[in-house]
């Protein structure tokens, strides 16, 4: 995947999350309102799936940059992270990868750009399924 994919993702992000920062839900539409944004790669870049890597269910968008606000707050914050779906590690599928968002509803982003809401019942069946025998 290129750069204009990469875009393509941050944009359908952007628009999936309704321009709220996917962890805090600050405004990141108004310039005026945020300290920057940022695409953040769920399954982060080094190690992502390249025909994962820049698609739009791997892209989150986050106030901040990779060392400031909410997306310096992920990096830093790994093991928290991953329980909240912010990173994927590798191995499993950001599809697949229950997200949680600054509402506190937990989604499946979807390879549309879009994101479906999750059932309690849906979330207790995929982390049942991800823990180890």
């Amino acid at each position: 995947m290129n750069d204009a994919e990469l875009e393509a993702a941050k944009r359908a992000a952007l628009a999936r999350q309704g321009h709220h920062c996917q962890r805090c839900g600050r405004n990141i539409h108004d310039p005026a309102l945020w300290p920057g944004r940022s695409g953040h790669h769920r399954q982060l870049r080094r190690t992502a799936d390249p025909q994962v890597r820049h698609s739009p269910e791997n892209i989150i968008e986050l106030c901040g940059s990779g060392t400031t606000g909410c997306h310096g707050w992920i990096h830093a914050h790994i093991d928290e992270a991953r329980r909240n779906g912010w990173i994927v590690p590798a191995g499993s599928e950001p599809a697949s990868t229950p997200v949680r968002n600054w509402t506190g509803r937990w989604q499946l982003l979807l390879p549309d750009g879009t994101a479906r809401t999750l059932t309690p019942g849906e979330l207790i069946a995929i982390r049942t399924k991800e823990e180890p025998q």
